[in-house]
């Protein structure tokens, strides 16, 4: 769960697209299917952090975020709200080593936006302070994967707006592209086609993370020649380590494709919002699916 990366900026410079054009829905069809629209941050760059109370209390910012596997709350945040916490287990995150969930109790509540909506059924804690969202942000919670399975989850970085929709009525009426999302545990995964340093295809299978404002992070990435001499250290849950910073030459998506993308070499493989904020995307985790469509242009 990689809320901020230290060359985010480089990416969406460098970044170059030949994606095919992906037509939009409109979304007269699913109006009964409608649960809420929620307006998240407009200045926090491709982050998607949205205005959540908890228990009432006062609008902090929480992380929207399919790269993590639970739902959590920042420890300070749940001390302060008197949550009782019990047990727990390790958590690994997009730094070295493990960090411990504390498992809370206490009954949580939240108000997305000022709207009282169910969200997840159960809720850690652990200490999100390294965590930071664009811009800096203290980020009070996530919101992971209960979240993503309960609804229809439509993504409209232009507008920055986040539309959900009961799975149970929703049909999906467009024509965007329909990538197939594979689930590893909790973390949804999609088919990657990657071709670097004048080698063979290979296709790797990435985390969908929309906690992420890389673009394509993997291992690949250190077979490149032609990446620059520049190193970074990692943000995100576990301890910070250097990672370089390479070229993949080519990168397929569904029917987009991508060329001359920089990354981070990772082992922990992932898709973040460097690529996710071209497109508007649905999630639809009831039917293993992520329909992405052309997004408008940012002005």
């Amino acid at each position: 769960m990689k809320l901020l990366s230290a060359f985010s900026a480089f990416t969406l410079l460098a970044i170059h697209s030949a994606s095919a054009q992906l037509p939009r829905q409109s979304g007269a069809e699913n109006a009964s299917a409608l649960v809420a629209t929620i307006p998240f941050a407009a200045d926090a760059g491709t982050s998607i952090l949205l205005s959540v109370s908890l228990n009432r209390g006062s609008p902090e910012w929480w992380a929207l975020d399919s790269g993590a596997s639970d739902c959590i709350v920042d420890r300070s945040v749940a001390a302060k709200a008197r949550l009782v916490t019990r047990g727990g287990r390790g958590l690994t995150g997009t730094g070295k080593g493990k960090v411990h969930l504390d498992s809370i109790r206490s009954p949580i509540s939240l108000e997305l936006a000022g709207k009282s909506l169910p969200t997840c059924a159960h809720f850690g804690a652990l200490d999100l302070r390294g965590v930071a969202g664009n811009g800096a942000r203290a980020i009070s919670g996530i919101l992971g994967y209960e979240f993503f399975s309960r609804y229809i989850v439509r993504i409209d970085f232009a507008k920055h707006k986040l539309t959900l929709y009961d799975p149970a009525k929703y049909r999906y009426m467009g024509n965007g592209d329909t990538l197939q999302l594979r689930f590893d545990g909790k973390l949804p995964r999609v088919d990657v086609r990657i071709r670097t340093a004048r080698r063979p295809e290979v296709i790797r299978h990435l985390i969908v993370d929309t906690g992420s404002e890389d673009a394509v992070d993997d291992s690949t990435v250190r077979r490149s020649p032609n990446g620059p001499a520049i190193t970074i250290s990692t943000t995100g849950l576990g301890a910070s380590y250097q990672a370089a910073i390479g070229t993949l030459d080519t990168v397929r998506i569904g029917r987009s494709v991508f060329i001359g993308l920089p990354g981070v070499a990772s082992d922990i493989g992932i898709v973040g919002n460097a690529i996710w904020s071209r497109f508007v995307c649905v999630f639809d985790y009831a039917h293993k699916r992520l329909i992405i469509e052309a997004g408008a242009e940012k002005r």
